[in-house]
């Protein structure tokens, strides 16, 4: 009975990682917001069945998608694939949700960074190649919103500066993938705390996420990397540099969320108004630019009063 129950968790599993990944892959917009669940099925079947099935899942996820869409599609799994083991090597040590987050992350952002390296030949072969991709992109796009009848001012504008828009996108490449591939992380690890919520403590150190705080010695690596690109510095290290600060920016973003969260909670605002407030956030620059800036100075404003909590108690 066990291995039958085994067999059909992990072909349910199969089943629903293909169609995801596929939908994502194929359907244009809402397939994007279904790929950070595409690691979800192995995590899950993983809990449910055992470790050992969860990541043979993405072994059999692998071969099928070569079969059904060939080596560019597998390829791109592997990345998600990476992400699922990396997921299940931090489970049961402990580790804060910040640390299983950034660790996964940063580990596969590294992994396609040197094997992308490694296949180009140089690292400058990479960035090369990367650029003229994608300033081709940019053009091919530039030619459907010129189809579409955008201003001829605009697209002359934009083509003129296509160049500068690919330099500026490979450059911060890195530091989007990381985002996306912590976003995912995160989405993933809620999910399981709601499915399995008394193994919640089991998936990383199970504290109030309202009260979390970046690490205090994080202001070294924004504001060093920060000065580092007013200095005649050669583009590895402009853009190793310029990626540190984005990296930086995204846990301060969710330290201030975290205080908003705190002050939504405590406040006791309607889940209406949360919800509006968080989209608000997320979609409104500005408000999103206070948010990250609510984290930074939360380092010396205190503004959830942990540290003289902390220091009561002591």
């Amino acid at each position: 009975m066990k291995g039958l129950d085994t067999l059909k968790w992990f072909g349910l599993g199969l089943a629903v990682t293909l169609l995801l990944f596929l939908a994502g892959m194929r359907v244009p917009i809402l397939g994007l917001a279904a790929l950070p669940l595409v690691i979800y099925p192995a995590l899950f079947v993983g809990v449910r069945v055992g470790k050992q099935t969860g990541q043979l899942l993405p072994l059999a996820v692998v071969a099928c998608i070569y079969a059904l869409a060939g080596l560019e599609a597998a390829v791109a799994y592997l990345v998600l694939a990476l992400v699922t083991f990396l997921m299940f090597f931090s489970f049961g040590r402990g580790w804060s949700i910040a640390r299983v987050v950034s660790g996964s992350a940063i580990c596969a952002v590294a992994a396609m960074l040197v094997t992308a390296t490694a296949f180009a030949g140089s690292l400058s072969n990479l960035w090369t190649a990367l650029q003229a991709g994608v300033q081709a992109q940019v053009l091919m796009t530039l030619e459907v919103y010129e189809r579409m009848g955008l201003s001829g001012d605009t697209i002359d504008f934009l083509r003129e500066h296509a160049g500068q828009m690919a330099t500026l996108f490979v450059q911060m490449l890195p530091g989007m993938i990381f985002l996306a591939l912590g976003v995912t992380v995160l989405v993933n690890l809620g999910l399981l705390s709601w499915q399995f919520p008394q193994y919640r403590s089991f998936f990383f150190e199970a504290g109030d996420l309202k009260e979390w705080k970046s690490p205090d010695h994080m202001v070294w690596f924004l504001l060093v990397p920060s000065l580092a690109l007013f200095l005649p510095l050669g583009w590895p290290l402009h853009a190793m540099a310029a990626n540190v600060v984005f990296i930086c920016t995204v846990f301060y973003f969710f330290h201030g969320l975290a205080i908003v969260s705190y002050y939504f909670h405590h406040k006791k605002v309607p889940m209406f108004f949360r919800v509006l407030g968080y989209l608000l956030i997320i979609f409104e620059q500005v408000l999103t630019v206070l948010v990250i800036g609510l984290g930074f100075f939360d380092l010396w404003g205190d503004f959830r009063r942990l540290k003289r909590r902390t220091a009561g108690l002591t």
